[in-house]
């Protein structure tokens, strides 16, 4: 593959909204990233951000950002920066600037930012109060970054806009409506951004822009302005882009970036990835710029996003270390320009699978008895959600099951119509399942709290592990309550 055609920059976007991990985890994380090919970082710090003065309320250095789990003290950050720089790697801050903004705006203080005001994912851009904040919020994210040549402003996914009082007058009067709307907010960042840090290059998600009409970009000059980051994470088999978006594109932006996904773009909820997923959609992105690159002047990479939750609000789905064999696959195919078993055979050796390495299309077959000692970091994290994934597909059969569903069912528990000899081989099942929860509890607990935080361990196992194990207790709590009454008790032709 010609390196120069598919860009030069390949960068691991980190979402440290959701699972944060020590410093201690980047330590080696950094180079062994580097040694696979990456080239840089697209850091999504959100609140994770140690801000500081009138944004204090936002980062890691006050009360309230602390009780959400914000972990990154000012040296802490400053050390994560630096052990990216140790490695050769370009950091590239992502700050949010118009949507996805719930970080600041659940705050009281900001409140009166919102375009709906009961939700906090979407700024007005006709308050006058919002532009001071984003200036501020891009004021002390370049500050922090010494030498970064790129800012990411975001700008995607605005579910609501042209919505208050204000926004609805000026969609109503802008010729060009809520594209009128969205692209003077951006325009107005970026041309702040230009006049006061002119060597700054300005990224933006693309998905606002592909269905404004290529006139209407050029009547705002955008293309002078950003330089679009194009992020499609659909496999080969639904991936459509097509041919008029990088015709419309050609004529508006000189630079473009692609973004593609190893990991958070399948379901919100996911805890492993689907690895035959993220390798068909970067084959999707290389057969895409095989045919329409050349209608680009500068295509200058990718990022190959990881998203680790869908919004501020939502649960955490995969973890970095579970998703670390997707990435490296990732990376591995997009500089081999495909993927094949060779391919495959060969990560899978310097990730220390050697034969055990599991096909891409895998469903969480490993044993959990048989750990095996993996040379990525954070595999024990991996391992352990693996057998969890075991574990979770077995507690849903036996919940599910025609014993349960047929002499055990809730009606019949209330109303002690019960046979003790299903409930006889049903408790043993139960009271083993849930030995073993506890045992994945432990396992889990440790292992999460030697790469992350407690707040993200916490999150964890009280959103996977503990609804299962209060399930188990009060069905085995059950089953000896119901061993305890015997055929005594009837409802019923047979009450007694």
């Amino acid at each position: 593959m010609d390196n120069l055609t598919f860009g030069t920059q390949r960068l691991v976007h980190l979402d440290l909204k959701g699972a944060p991990p020590k410093l201690s985890y980047f330590e080696k994380f950094f180079p062994f990233i580097k040694d696979f090919g990456a080239t840089g970082i697209l850091l999504e710090w959100e609140d994770t951000f140690p801000f500081t003065k009138e944004l204090i309320q936002v980062g890691g250095l006050s009360n309230s950002a602390q009780a959400s789990g914000a972990p990154y003290s000012l040296e802490e950050a400053r050390q994560l920066l630096d052990l990216a720089s140790d490695c050769d790697l370009t950091v590239i801050p992502l700050v949010q600037t118009f949507g996805h903004m719930e970080f600041v705006l659940k705050h009281e203080q900001w409140r009166g930012l919102r375009e709906v005001e009961t939700y906090p994912s979407s700024m007005c851009p006709s308050n006058s109060e919002t532009m001071p904040l984003v200036r501020s919020l891009v004021k002390q994210t370049v500050a922090f970054h010494p030498n970064i040549q790129y800012l990411h402003i975001g700008g995607d996914e605005i579910w609501h806009m042209g919505l208050c009082p204000a926004c609805q007058k000026r969609v109503q009067t802008n010729k060009y409506g809520k594209a009128g709307l969205y692209l003077d907010h951006v325009t107005e960042v970026a041309q702040y951004i230009k006049d006061n840090y002119p060597n700054l290059k300005i990224i933006i998600w693309d998905d606002m822009l592909r269905n404004i009409d290529l006139n209407i970009l050029q009547d705002y000059y955008v293309g002078n302005l950003v330089e679009p980051m194009i992020w499609h994470y659909n496999s080969l088999d639904t991936f459509q882009l097509g041919g008029l978006l990088w015709d419309k594109y050609s004529n508006v932006f000189p630079n473009i970036w692609g973004a593609t996904a190893f990991k958070g773009s399948t379901s919100s909820c996911q805890i492993i990835p689907v690895t035959k997923y993220h390798i068909s959609n970067h084959e999707a992105w290389l057969t895409e710029l095989g045919v329409h690159a050349g209608k680009i002047l500068n295509f200058r990479g990718i990022a190959l996003t990881g998203w680790s939750r869908f919004d501020h609000y939502a649960t955490l789905c995969e973890l970095l270390p579970c998703s670390i064999p997707s990435l490296c696959l990732c990376l591995k195919t997009w500089l081999s320009g495909g993927y094949s078993q060779e391919l495959q055979d060969s990560v899978g050796k310097v990730l220390g699978y050697n034969d055990i390495f599991p096909h891409p299309d895998y469903m969480y077959v490993r044993s959990p008895l048989s750990l095996p000692q993996l040379t990525f970091p954070g595999w024990q994290v991996l391992v352990g959600f693996e057998w969890l994934a075991n574990l979770r597909a077995r507690y849903k059969n036996i919940v599910n099951s025609d014993q349960l569903q047929t002499w055990f069912n809730p009606w019949q528990v209330s109303n002690n119509y019960t046979n003790p000899m299903q409930i006889d081989t049903i408790l043993p099942v139960i009271t083993e399942t849930l030995i073993e929860v506890t045992s994945i509890e432990t396992y889990l607990k440790g292992n999460l709290e030697h790469f992350f935080h407690s707040h993200t361990a916490e999150e964890l196992i009280g959103t996977l592990v503990m609804p299962i194990k209060q399930h188990l207790k009060q069905i085995k709590a059950d089953c000896e309550m119901q061993l305890s009454l015997g055929c005594r008790v009837r409802v019923g032709n047979g009450k007694s």
